[in-house]
């Protein structure tokens, strides 16, 4: 019977779909690519600004949720409205073109070469309000070719526009939104789900600034239709939180690497630069958010986890293969290990992080975090003789010893208090720590948390 009353909503959706110019108008951005100023010591091509436009054109159309405006159709405008843009215009001129394509964004740019240093530049302007939205740049030196740099730009900018809509259906576990195919969406994407809460409100003004987001929780993309998509159910922050109406907005993650092709004509020969680490942080942020979701779903006994974890290793490759012996990466590969209960596989991964870099602070942070959960799932008389209180205090104590930042120092003895105090039962001790982390870095969030526990001792 559910199944009936599903598949009825549906075909009342669709109907409304095909009446509604609404709901059947194209959710893509509408982009103009100008074609690059070129600078410095590029010296293999003069056309290499409008090389660097068509890769990036390229890879742009092959994520599917850009309309990008085809370059014989930006090129006749340009000569109709008589204007020479090129490079890193202004954001009046780039405003005007995008006026005349219908353009919502336009992105115009850079590629720069000195002392063997690659770096391309992108501006991306809202054609609306006449004003740069975002920025984006990458740089190499040694290995990587300048078309490996375009696409990591491209990459780049598309998390600058993650997909946003709405829940339209839900039955039991199953979900419809109203994003498909049209705007880019793919089987395997994820979605974080919000409610919308109060307004906020300026304090002085009371002018409304944005409205409260509440996470709900997060879906995952399974069949995808022209302008729909079906999703199941990740998590929920508590049963039934997500509900018809809600906003969806994409998460982003590590995306494998997809190489453009060539424009068609001469072939070009680029010097090798060195792929570049100006992504690595988001990249190493959007594979935590998935390998705490691994750690939910585990934790919550929920059998999916087992396909997220594939696909976390899967992306971890990708990344690995990207940042060789990259300290960031390897901490992720034990971060994933721990969230599935595999502790010596995390040590191996935490001690290949500490090889790549023996000042990696966050490698002996995570060791002792690591040990004082697995400590803390322990009944307390047997919390103080495991193993596991030990070590976490061996190690934010060995951390102590790679830093001088105050902050940081800070935070390490909060840590070695609350592990004397939660592990140990020793509140001599742990206020000693505590105290160390207020004198630390007074004000910063170790400290008032430090403050905290010194009151409720």
């Amino acid at each position: 019977m559910r199944n009936i009353l599903f598949s009825f909503a549906m075909i009342l959706y669709f109907t409304s779909a095909l009446v509604s110019p609404a709901l059947a108008k194209s959710k893509k951005v509408r982009i103009a690519v100008l074609d690059f100023q070129v600078q410095g010591e590029v010296r293999e091509s003069a056309d290499m600004g409008k090389i660097v436009a068509e890769w990036l054109i390229t890879a742009l159309v092959q994520e599917g949720r850009f309309d990008v405006i085809e370059r014989r159709l930006l090129k006749k405008v340009l000569e109709e409205q008589k204007m020479g843009v090129t490079g890193l215009v202004d954001e009046s001129s780039a405003s005007k073109l995008g006026k005349v394509l219908g353009a919502k964004i336009v992105i115009s740019g850079s590629v720069m070469a000195f002392h063997k240093v690659m770096e391309v530049n992108a501006r991306i302007i809202e054609v609306e309000s006449s004003s740069i939205i975002a920025a984006e740049n990458v740089k190499s030196s040694n290995t990587a070719k300048l078309e490996d740099l375009v696409v990591r730009m491209a990459e780049k900018i598309i998390k600058d526009f993650p997909l946003e809509g709405y829940i339209v259906l839900r039955d039991g576990d199953k979900i419809l939104i109203d994003l498909g195919k049209r705007t880019g969406v793919k089987p395997g994407m994820r979605f974080i789900v919000f409610k919308e809460g109060l307004p906020i409100k300026h304090p002085k003004t009371g002018e409304i600034l944005d409205i409260e987001k509440i996470q709900m929780g997060s879906i995952e993309i399974g069949d995808v239709k022209r302008n729909t998509s079906d999703a199941v159910i990740l998590q929920e922050t508590t049963p039934n939180a997500i509900a018809t109406g809600q906003l969806v907005k994409s998460m982003t993650q590590a995306a494998p690497y997809v190489k453009p092709r060539r424009p068609k004509g001469r072939a070009y020969a680029f010097k090798a630069l060195p792929l570049t680490d100006a992504s690595l942080d988001s990249d190493i942020r959007a594979v935590n958010e998935r390998i705490e979701n691994v750690r939910r779903l585990k934790d919550s006994r929920n059998v999916a986890w087992k396909r997220e974890y594939k696909n976390v290793v899967r992306e971890l490759k990708v990344l690995n293969k990207r940042y060789r012996r990259s300290p960031a990466v390897y901490l992720s590969y034990a971060k994933l290990f721990d969230a599935i209960g595999k502790m010596p596989h995390a040590y191996k991964w935490i001690n290949k992080a500490k090889s790549a870099d023996p000042q990696y602070i966050d490698a002996y942070l995570f060791k002792g975090d690591m040990h004082y959960g697995a400590a803390m799932k322990l009944r307390p008389k047997k919390r103080r003789k495991s193993g596991h209180t030990k070590r976490a205090r061996k190690a934010y104590t060995a951390a102590l010893k790679v830093t001088d930042d105050k902050t940081t120092h800070a935070i390490l003895y909060l840590r070695i208090g609350n592990v004397y105090a939660d592990l140990r039962n020793d509140p001599k001790n742990a206020k000693e720590y505590w105290q160390k982390a207020v004198s630390a870095a007074p004000g910063s969030a170790a400290a008032r948390s430090a403050n905290k526990r010194l009151s409720a001792s």
